[in-house]
């Protein structure tokens, strides 16, 4: 069995845990929610940052990490993106205004840029270690997002990353069956399903609902980016599904087994 682990788990960042990011290996993650907090001085080893979007709790602890480790940091940091989402970041954050543009700003004692992009596409397996990939999938969010595949051998993972249509998810888990694990966000309670709606989020009512079609697969089922506002009526609603699919809340720092 394989594992990855949660290094932000939260909707949003506050006292209770960080945002997004998880850690793959040694020199890998997705996103970078929470990245300074937990690992430290050790974020230096981390030489590839997978982005599923670039909403701010999925990116924010980019910028430290190439800012505040910047004497420290001995290999460019690649952000690896769709194309719009590299488009963005350029444009408007590292872009010399919100913060520093570190693509043209060179390690320390070296010649190579602190920060390089590698543009990535939908469907295509990357190398991330011995014998482990990663591919992205579409996202049903906001702007121009993805999901993530990490497989090792033959075990696969997914995580959906955020979005309100399960449609891709389902896709990917009925044309791969070495996928055994799924990290799906819930974000609001089913009451607020207009917001969800709005914003391109799902409630329990929801992922639920969209999840039905494969329940009898019998993948383990991994939920984050719950609002912390929201987490006691989100967390109730998702026990009264915990006999049929025994759904596992995330916290910062759990391992994820697939």
């Amino acid at each position: 069995m394989h594992n990855i682990i949660a290094l932000g788990t939260q909707g949003i960042k506050n006292g209770r845990g960080g945002s997004t990011a998880f850690l793959l290996n040694t020199h890998h993650a997705i996103d970078a929610g929470n990245i300074i907090l937990p690992l430290g001085e050790k974020c230096t080893s981390l030489h590839h940052i997978w982005l599923t979007h670039t909403h701010l709790d999925h990116i924010a602890d980019i910028g430290y990490m190439v800012d505040d480790y910047h004497a420290y940091r001995t290999k460019t940091l690649t952000i690896h993106a769709l194309p719009e989402t590299i488009r963005v970041l350029q444009e408007h954050f590292f872009n010399n205004t919100i913060w520093p543009d570190f693509s043209k700003i060179p390690l320390s004692n070296h010649t190579d840029m602190t920060l390089t992009y590698a543009p990535i596409s939908l469907h295509t397996p990357y190398p991330i270690g011995e014998k482990s990939t990663i591919q992205a999938f579409e996202s049903d969010h906001t702007i121009a997002c993805c999901g993530y595949m990490i497989t090792k051998e033959n075990s696969s993972l997914l995580i959906s990353s955020d979005t309100h249509s399960l449609t891709s998810v389902v896709s990917m888990i009925e044309k791969y069956p070495h996928i055994n694990a799924m990290i799906i966000e819930c974000s609001f309670p089913s009451e607020m399903h207009t917001l969800a709606t709005l914003s391109k989020h799902l409630t329990p009512a929801l992922l639920f609902a969209g999840l039905d079609i494969i329940k009898e697969r019998g993948l383990q089922l991994y939920i984050n980016h719950i609002k912390p506002a929201y987490y006691s009526e989100v967390s109730e609603e998702l026990q009264i599904f915990n006999k049929e699919w025994h759904p596992t809340i995330l916290k910062d720092g759990d391992t994820i087994l697939f």
